[in-house]
C-alpha cells in the first residue's frame, strides 16, 4: 500500500513569473508605492531579497504610512498583538522595530505562510 502525502505547494513568483515550491518559495511583505501599502508577495529564491531591501529603505525614510501599513500586514498574518504593540510606539521606535522584523524575514527567523 502506498503512503498518501500532500504534494508541496507551488507558488508563482511575482518577480520573474516562474513557478517555485518548497524551500525555494518565499512569502514576503512588499511595499507597493502605487497602492501606498504593503502587500503579500510570493517570490522565488532568486527574487525574494530585493523587495525586502526596498521595504527596508521605505521604512528607513520614516514615512508613517509605510509603518502603519506594515503593522496592518503583520496583523493580517497573525501577529495582531505585536502589530498593536508597535502601533503604540513613537514613530522612530516603531520604525526601528519594523526594520528588525524585515531583518528577521531575511534571516528566515520569521516565515510567513501562503
Amino acid at each position: 500500500m502506498s503512503e498518501e502525502t500532500d504534494p508541496p505547494y507551488s507558488l508563482m513568483c511575482s518577480g520573474c513569473h516562474t513557478p517555485c515550491s518548497g524551500p525555494d518559495a518565499h512569502v514576503i511583505p512588499r511595499w507597493n508605492r502605487e497602492e501606498g501599502r504593503i502587500l503579500t508577495a510570493y517570490r522565488c529564491g532568486n527574487c525574494w531579497l530585493s523587495p525586502l531591501g526596498e521595504l527596508r529603505a521605505a521604512l528607513a525614510s520614516g514615512d508613517t504610512l509605510v509603518q502603519t501599513s506594515f503593522c496592518d500586514y503583520l496583523a493580517r498574518h497573525g501577529y495582531t498583538r505585536d502589530a498593536e504593540t508597535m502601533r503604540a510606539f513613537p514613530p522612530e521606535k516603531r520604525r526601528d522595530y519594523l526594520i528588525r522584523v524585515v531583518e528577521a524575514v531575511e534571516s528566515q527567523a520569521i516565515i510567513f505562510d501562503p
